[in-house]
């Protein structure tokens, strides 16, 4: 069994009870989801995503000429979506590969069920647990649509590369629950 199979079978079975257990200054999905979520975390600072070595600063970023810019290596964040943790859809883009930019969500794709995903603000760790990963048309932006609880949207292109319109044909999105905050170590 390699190391990747073995920290992905432990992260699913530490995650299945919904909280990490033995984090010190963690707290239950109840526990956020009841007293935490509206208090507010902050901006969004840095990812990691360990299954698939993410750990990339996140910048803010907003529409350029009617489509959310990426930023060429880092993570963006959508500036008019909700802090990570706070109640509603949290959404993040990155480039999945590029000629001359960084490719942060290259594997993006192999995300599955129970992954963790951790998102840093100044003062705080946010973990969460990917609970779904769907392809969806390039039109369909119904994944950047608010929820009425905390969640965190990762999306890149994927399908059909079309070299005369410069874009692929579908947009590859991962959804999170979170499952603890802690203070940031």
């Amino acid at each position: 069994m390699s190391v990747l199979t073995s920290r992905r079978r432990f992260l699913r079975s530490a995650l299945a009870g919904v909280a990490l257990a033995g984090v010190a200054g963690s707290l239950p999905l109840s526990a956020v989801a009841q007293s935490d979520a509206d208090a507010g975390f902050g901006a969004a600072e840095w990812m990691r995503i360990p299954t698939i070595g993410v750990d990339s600063h996140i910048t803010d970023i907003g529409v350029v000429d009617g489509f959310y810019d990426v930023p060429w290596f880092d993570v963006g964040h959508h500036a008019d979506s909700h802090n990570p943790g706070d109640l509603g859809n949290s959404v993040f883009n990155g480039h999945v590969v590029t000629i001359n930019a960084g490719e942060v969500f290259r594997h993006l794709d192999e995300l599955q069920r129970g992954d963790a995903v951790y998102v840093y603000t100044a003062a705080y760790r946010l973990d969460w647990v990917v609970v779904d990963t769907v392809s969806v048309d390039q039109d369909d932006n119904s994944f950047l649509d608010d929820t009425a609880e905390p969640r965190v949207t990762l999306y890149t292109c994927t399908g059909q590369f079309n070299p005369i319109e410069r874009s692929y044909a579908q947009r590859l999105v991962v959804s999170a629950q979170l499952v603890q905050t802690g203070a940031r170590g």
